[in-house]
């Protein structure tokens, strides 16, 4: 995991960025349960960037509020790395140090070919600047977009009759 100095205007950048389809901030306070919800949901989408201890456009105040040093966002980078099922791969993480808004956490999360969970087994899909859940059929629809469930492998309900057929009587001559 790289550790790096903000660039001279990235604050100022970033903070005019608008959350949307590919780009989402949270506080340096959210639960890791709960960011793991906005993390699948980029994986399970077009990919995306996820930063966080910047705070929502709303906040009132210094919007950078990351964390006083890396090691305090462990718990976070656990739950996203090892309880996500199945892993997400190829995600890239930094940590970016701004003078006075302590470390901020950026996710670089790919596209994935595959179908994603959080640890409470719920699916989500990125939807604009947000994020929704689907059940069910939506599951089974994403898996087949991704191309990760292959409908002719997909395992059918079956009933069987049995047929019983009287022995057959030796013909008389």
């Amino acid at each position: 995991m790289e550790t790096r100095n903000a660039n001279k205007n990235e604050a100022t950048i970033l903070l005019e960025e608008k959350e949307d389809h590919f780009l989402d901030f949270k506080s340096g306070s959210i639960a890791p349960n709960k960011l793991q919800e906005s993390f699948v949901a980029f994986a399970n989408s077009d990919g995306g960037d996820l930063y966080v201890g910047i705070e929502d456009e709303k906040f009132c105040g210094d919007r950078i509020k990351g964390f006083d040093k890396p090691e305090d966002a462990n718990d976070i980078i656990g739950v996203m790395l090892e309880q996500t099922s199945p892993a997400v791969e190829n995600v890239d993480i930094e940590f970016i140090c701004f003078e006075t808004g302590g470390y901020v956490l950026h996710f670089s999360i790919p596209k994935s070919p595959k179908v994603h969970y959080t640890a409470q087994g719920r699916c989500f899909i990125r939807v604009n600047a947000s994020r929704r859940e689907i059940k069910g059929e939506r599951v089974l629809a994403l898996g087949y977009a991704k191309g990760s469930y292959q409908y002719e492998k997909q395992p059918v309900q079956a009933r069987f009759r049995q047929f019983f057929r009287q022995p057959r009587q030796p013909d008389s001559y």
